[in-house]
């Protein structure tokens, strides 16, 4: 267990586990009246972004030299942050009367955590939010449309059952934890 323990203090998680309560409860209480699909979007983003702060160790000396299988360490910690924030959103859901799908919660968190991962591989852990954060933005500004364009644009608000919406956040999933889990935060 100590391993896990270590793993865990070098990224903050357990400063991630605190905050991500309160985060998700305090964007809940902001934008549940009414409980809307970019309310819930947005809940999904910042616990996304709580769980996925700590993509990279305090010594990139320390991680390079340790032992460790650090691919398999970086694919559980993507893993359960996208675990951890769709749980966040299910159960900040039930202090309201409407719910989103199980589907529409697991895309987002899925496609917005790989996001996070893509990015802190490719431009370095501490920009890990700047993707996800200017995705759902500019889905959030985007003008009522139907083409293809806009349904990738707007993934992480559209239906659930649309299937390029699930396809774009399962690539953005599956890409984001190969990339992290190969190549780590970069510094």
């Amino acid at each position: 267990m100590r391993p896990l323990a270590l793993y865990a203090r070098s990224r903050g998680i357990p400063a991630s586990l605190v905050a991500l309560p309160v985060v998700a409860l305090a964007s809940w209480w902001m934008l549940h009246d009414p409980w809307t699909t970019l309310g819930a979007s947005l809940t999904a983003l910042a616990a996304v972004l709580v769980v996925t702060t700590g993509l990279a160790g305090q010594d990139p000396e320390l991680d390079a030299s340790t032992a460790l299988p650090w691919p398999v360490w970086r694919l559980g910690h993507l893993l359960v942050a996208a675990v951890l924030a769709a749980v966040a959103m299910v159960a900040v859901q039930q202090f309201g009367d409407v719910r989103y799908e199980l589907a529409f919660i697991v895309r987002d968190a899925a496609g917005l955590t790989g996001l996070a991962g893509l990015t802190a591989a490719v431009a370095g852990a501490r920009m890990a939010a700047v993707a996800p954060v200017l995705w759902w933005a500019v889905a959030a500004i985007m003008p009522p449309g139907d083409s293809l364009t806009w349904r990738i644009t707007t993934w992480p608000l559209g239906s659930p059952d649309d299937a390029v919406t699930q396809w774009i956040a399962a690539v953005l999933f599956v890409t984001g934890l190969a990339a992290y889990a190969l190549r780590g935060g970069r510094r």
